[in-house]
């Protein structure tokens, strides 16, 4: 009887070590999904605050380079970088830009695969200021 006692522990503690792991592994992923998210969520709003620095300078210098150094200067966050290969400024003064964001995550900028889900490209757009 007390064989079977044993036994009936190392099967508790064996379950709940699968649980634990289980659990940890859904945090994880979680955690990378909702940072990929939330690069998108912020990216746009730093992709559109950039635009509108460019569109307010080349409303005063109607100068293409000054203008994609207002919006590469608008852009804070260090894992953020204005394309300037996609920057473009319409007759209107309206300006179009891509901003690159590396969202920051624990498991998928590791594994080379997945490595390109961390990066993701936003557009911005901005009508001259008022």
């Amino acid at each position: 009887m007390s064989a079977l006692r044993r036994d009936c522990g190392s099967v508790v503690v064996g379950w709940l070590v699968r649980v634990v792991g289980a659990l940890l592994f859904i945090a994880v992923v979680a955690f990378d999904g909702i940072s990929v998210g939330a690069a998108h969520v912020s990216g746009a709003d730093d992709a559109n605050n950039a635009a509108l620095a460019a569109a307010g300078t080349w409303r005063d210098t109607h100068n293409i380079q000054q203008a994609l150094l207002s919006a590469q200067e608008a852009v804070t966050d260090s894992n953020e970088t204005v394309l300037s290969t996609d920057f473009s400024v319409d007759p209107n003064g309206t300006v179009h830009l891509l901003l690159k964001k590396t969202a920051t995550t624990l498991v998928l900028y590791r594994i080379g695969p997945l490595k390109k889900y961390t990066v993701v490209t936003i557009k911005g757009e901005s009508g001259p200021p008022a």
